[in-house]
């Protein structure tokens, strides 16, 4: 009995030995998720304040243009629209990761940002039209009622909280988000300030990935940190379209595909030296190895958009002297260092996979105006607004001091659109 009683608390001595040091592990690792939940908390709470002041300071600007008519002052309030829409779209990308419904803002705050640009530089040569005014009007519409899709989700988490926990619950605001801004919501002009079919198509499935395995969070984290160095922490997933995981590493954050792991969206938010500019051979260099190193292969750049301090790039698949239009990946690229600041590949993974060998027909016949000068002949493939493809000639040129892009049916010849270039400075450059 006595070895029995002795036995027993040995046992009980071990337990409690055993219960006490777990105990203190878990202290430890719950000590260490708290600390980094609130690090999280935090970036989410920052991004979601900053990038309510922003859409506010959009909304403001774009209400006094409807009452604006010097072209200065105009042109003034559409480069601040441009400058909020660029630093609101690092912080909505940050918050997309925890809530599907703000991919929708990103995209439409992203091309409020271009569109902006565009107009800038056309009021300040000519002023804007009736029509662009209109338009301007509408959009200013649509930026008040997301601000306040906004501003109400943080009443929601007012009483406690982060913003953090609440996009992840899903905030009832936010909810209507994709058919307030859905993409058959907004139309812009048909001009090229933004690279031929810069939109590519819609509503598609993610052809790249097909037949690729999953990968987990942590194996993203790696890829994330071998592909650009540092270390990178996780900060949320989203499933809109596209299903990715988000990492930051101070200003920089990066996507990473939930299948595949392939990096579908590079932001680095660091500011330019302000040194002297590079030259556009350096870029173009400098954009088409940052690809290279990320697996996007037989890239070329089809577009280049300069400014005072970036540069950016579209870039399409091209194989056997196909430039494939709807495979695009968009690139931003520091003047003064020739440095990548960001990349976006979602047109690319959407649509790339083997279309098998394209029929293209003779290239005589092609009706075009009289006084129409020619520039070049490409060979494409290019999205419809049916979310299909088509084989295409793509014949640029000049054309009463304008220049053109027209597409002409590979098999056919019958002419199926028409582009107009929009010439502001060093904008709307087409490399082919």
């Amino acid at each position: 009995m006595k070895k029995e009683l002795k036995m027993r608390a040995i046992h009980l001595t071990v337990a409690l030995i055993l219960t006490a040091a777990l105990a203190v592990s878990l202290g430890v690792f719950w000590e260490r998720q708290n600390g980094y939940a609130a690090e999280i908390g935090a970036l989410y709470d920052a991004a979601y304040y900053s990038a309510v002041d922003n859409l506010g300071d959009i909304e403001n600007k774009l209400k006094k243009l409807e009452v604006a008519s010097s072209t200065e002052v105009q042109r003034e309030l559409l480069e601040g629209v441009y400058t909020g829409a660029e630093v609101t779209v690092g912080h909505l990308a940050t918050l997309s990761g925890k809530n599907d419904e703000i991919e929708p803002a990103l995209k439409f705050v992203n091309q409020l940002g271009d569109y902006a640009y565009y107009l800038g530089r056309k009021a300040a040569a000519e002023g804007l039209s009736d029509e662009e005014k209109g338009k301007l009007k509408e959009l200013s519409a649509i930026v008040s009622e997301l601000n306040e899709a906004f501003l109400s989700a943080g009443e929601e988490v007012a009483s406690g909280g982060n913003i953090y926990d609440a996009l992840g619950d899903g905030v009832t605001a936010l909810n209507g988000i994709h058919d307030l801004i859905g993409a058959n919501n907004v139309e812009y002009p048909e001009l090229i300030y933004d690279g031929p079919f810069s939109d590519g198509l819609s509503d598609r499935e993610t052809k790249f990935l097909d037949g690729k395995e999953a990968v987990s969070a942590e194996k993203a984290a790696e890829i994330a940190e071998s592909k650009f160095g540092g270390e990178f922490e996780y900060a949320g997933e989203s499933t809109f379209g596209i299903d990715t995981y988000l990492f930051v590493s101070g200003d920089r954050s990066v996507q990473i595909t939930r299948t595949g792991g392939i990096v579908a969206q590079y932001t680095d938010a660091s500011l330019p030296a302000g040194g002297e500019t590079k030259k556009t051979d350096e870029i173009l260099a400098s954009a088409t190895e940052f690809l290279r190193s990320l697996g996007y292969d037989s890239m070329k750049a089809v577009w280049i958009s300069e400014q005072s301090d970036t540069v950016y790039l579209n870039f399409a698949y091209t194989t056997d002297d196909v430039v494939y239009y709807p495979d695009l990946v968009k690139v931003k690229v520091a003047r003064d260092t020739a440095a990548v600041l960001g990349m976006e590949a979602m047109n690319y993974i959407y649509n790339h996979t083997d279309r098998g060998e394209l029929v293209f027909g003779e290239t005589d016949g092609f009706v075009l105006p009289e006084g129409f000068e020619r520039k070049s002949l490409v060979k494409c493939l290019i999205p419809t607004d049916w979310n299909t493809e088509r084989a295409a000639y793509e014949i640029s040129g000049e054309y009463d001091g304008g220049t053109y892009y027209v597409y002409f049916d590979a098999a056919t010849g019958e002419e199926i659109k028409i582009m107009r270039v929009i010439k502001d400075g060093n904008e709307g450059n087409l490399i082919v």
